[in-house]
Parts: structure tokens; sequence; C-alpha cells
């Protein structure tokens, strides 16, 4: 009985691990664009894993305030990799929101390398409006 205990205990402890990981990976952003000449780069995060991809989700509210991304207010981001200079990504645009989802780098990035997500309201938008985004990423 002892055995099973140390075993679940030992389980539960691994997950905790595990969770705690995979939240602390998890790093937030948040824009306001009042029109479309302005490309901000946001804080820069370390990579903590070896995945050739980055994940990104783009919230609907910030805290209780709406964003306003849409069809006709565009959002459109790159991933740069401070360690070695260039642009790692091609430019994303979305105008719909969405949840981890994976973006590939378009050259090599490693664990340890300063990231940082550069945006814009793309030039594509019709609307007048601020666009007002926030989400989260893992580099």
């Amino acid at each position: 009985m002892k055995k099973i205990k140390k075993a679940f205990l030992a389980v539960i402890v691994g997950c905790m691990l595990l969770s705690t990981t995979a939240l602390a990976a998890t790093n937030s952003f948040e824009f306001t664009f009042t029109d479309l000449l302005n490309y901000t780069y946001y804080e820069s995060w370390q990579k903590v894993n070896d995945s050739q991809a980055y994940t990104i989700t783009l919230d609907r509210y910030n805290g209780i305030f709406k964003n306003t991304m849409s069809s006709d207010n565009i959002f459109g981001c790159r991933m740069k990799d401070m360690s070695i200079g260039p642009v790692v990504d091609n430019y994303h645009t979305y105008s719909n929101y969405v949840t981890d989802y994976a973006q590939a780098y378009i050259y090599t990035v490693n664990r340890g390398d300063t990231m940082k997500l550069g945006a814009k309201k793309d030039s594509a938008s019709i609307s007048s409006k601020d666009l007002k985004i926030s989400g989260s990423i893992v580099p």
C-alpha cells in the first residue's frame, strides 16, 4: 500500500511540475494601434523549448474590454530572434481569433534565444477604429 501511495504522489508531483513549466512558457502581450503606420515590437522573451514553431492565441477580450480585431481591422505580426538578428518567420495576418495556433519558423531558432513579436495594424484594414488586441504566445 505504501508503494502505491508513493507512486501516486510521484505522478501528482510530476504533473504539477509539467503544468508549471507549460504555464511559465506562455507570455502575454497587448497592442493598441491607432493607424496603419506604426510597427511595434513587444518586450522580449526567452525561447524555452526546441520547437521550430511558435503558438499564438488572440483573445476576444482583454479583461472586461472587447478586442477590436475583425475582417475590417486586421492584425499583422511576425517573430524576430534577437540572438541571430533576422526576422525568423513570415508576416502573418489575422482577422479571426485563434487559440494555440502554430506558426512555423523559416529559420532555425534555438532554446534560450531572445525572441520578440513585431506587430501592426495591417495595411489591408479598412476600419478607422483603433486596433486593440491581446493574447499570449509561446515562442
